[in-house]
């Protein structure tokens, strides 16, 4: 799947804990610094999707950390995933106010994404990331409103939940389900008409 469903067991999957630590930072720093080194991976691979250099997604993700920490107490409980992305969220739209938003398309995959048109949309869009190299399919993703783009990298680099991708947009689990969906449609329909255009040529 796509999005990641989570437990409360295991190394990439403790919201409980996240929850204590955070809570405890407001007395003890130390604790702070244990979420840092959790976050700071996720954080960044975020920021550097919504940038346009490792300098920069550098730079904006040491002052996310710095507002989290200056206003840790403003955290009421609930995901702390939702919430530290909810300040890298602002301060990365606050970074790219007046300029014309980007998304870094540093992919890993190899080999011909067409072969994998006839699979569900889930696979469709993880296989299209794995790929993302490809200058046709890094087009089609930069053209997609600011909005979808941002719901990818969410997704993507920040390894959210549907849940936690609604926290931070401010919409609902099902509605990032539904915009999740109408993108990986709309990729997929892009993508064929325009691999249909090349074979008429």
């Amino acid at each position: 799947m796509f999005f990641k469903r989570r437990s409360n067991t295991g190394p990439d999957a403790q919201p409980d804990e996240d929850a204590h630590l955070l809570e405890q930072a407001k007395i003890d720093p130390a604790c702070f610094g244990l979420l840092y080194e959790r976050y700071f991976q996720r954080i960044y691979y975020y920021c550097l999707r919504r940038l346009s250099s490792p300098e920069e997604a550098e730079d904006v993700t040491s002052l996310v950390f710095t507002r989290a920490w200056a206003g840790i107490e403003g955290y009421r409980g609930g995901s702390v995933a939702a919430w530290f992305f909810q300040i890298a969220h602002n301060t990365v739209a606050n970074h790219l106010r007046g300029k014309r938003p980007q998304l870094s398309l540093e992919g890993t995959g190899t080999g011909d994404w067409g072969d994998s048109l006839a699979d569900p949309e889930e696979a469709v869009l993880e296989r299209l990331v794995q790929h993302e190299k490809h200058k046709q399919v890094a087009e089609l993703i930069a053209a997609l409103p600011p909005e979808q783009r941002e719901l990818l990298a969410l997704s993507i680099a920040g390894g959210l939940t549907a849940k936690e991708v609604g926290q931070v947009l401010g919409k609902s689990e099902g509605a990032v389900w539904m915009a999740f969906h109408r993108i990986v449609k709309k990729l997929k329909a892009e993508y064929q008409r325009q691999m249909a255009e090349e074979n008429q040529q």
